[in-house]
């Protein structure tokens, strides 16, 4: 089922997730809608605070991204294709190393990229949904999407790591977006506005 996509103001994108205890078929469920939902928007990736769920949770898949990319178990290549989708539970960044700059987007946060500093290798570490945990190191573009969905599942959106002259760029947009995403809120879930625009969160994430 494809999920609705949160926008920029929403409060649940600026939620840490919970951790996931238990994989139960809720969860399963979820993963495949968000999935669904991922590929529907043509995305690379998307996190469960995205349809409104603070927890653990996400969804990656950069298999048919033209940007390279590299994924790397027990030190041993694998095929980036086959390796996709992947469904991540309670993921942590163990490793990081180098760097990279490049373009990245916001399924959250449509119409606004911007080259964002990221680290060019991680190891990731995480629990697939049968149950079994899984290492694995990535570069390029997996790399950062990696990087991207980590900082939503810890309420941190992409505009947070622009550099000062481009988030001043947007700030119309991203105030515009914002009153939007509020007014269609329902009363009880409004947030209390803050005085400045809070500073938010590939090929769209």
């Amino acid at each position: 089922m494809v999920l609705d996509i949160l926008k920029y103001g929403h409060p649940t994108l600026r939620e840490k997730g919970k951790r996931i205890e238990r994989v139960t078929p809720e969860i399963r469920q979820l993963a495949a809608d968000m999935l669904e939902t991922m590929h529907a928007a043509e995305g690379v990736g998307l996190a469960a605070q995205q349809v409104g769920q603070a927890i653990m949770l996400t969804v990656i898949d950069v298999g048919a991204a033209e940007r390279p990319s590299q994924l790397f178990i027990d030190g041993k290549p694998q095929d980036l294709k086959s390796s996709m989708p992947l469904v991540l539970i309670n993921p942590e960044i163990l490793h990081k190393e180098g760097e990279q700059i490049g373009s990245e987007g916001c399924l959250s946060i449509p119409d606004i990229n911007a080259d964002i500093r990221r680290f060019e290798r991680v190891t990731v570490h995480a629990q697939k949904l049968d149950g079994q945990e899984i290492v694995f190191e990535c570069t390029g573009f997996l790399a950062r999407a990696a990087q991207h969905e980590f900082d939503h599942l810890n309420g941190i959106l992409f505009i947070t790591r622009m550099d000062a002259a481009t988030r001043v760029s947007f700030d119309g947009k991203l105030k515009k977006m914002e009153r939007e995403t509020l007014a269609a809120l329902p009363k009880a879930r409004k947030p209390r506005r803050s005085p400045t625009p809070h500073r938010a969160g590939l090929a769209s994430l």
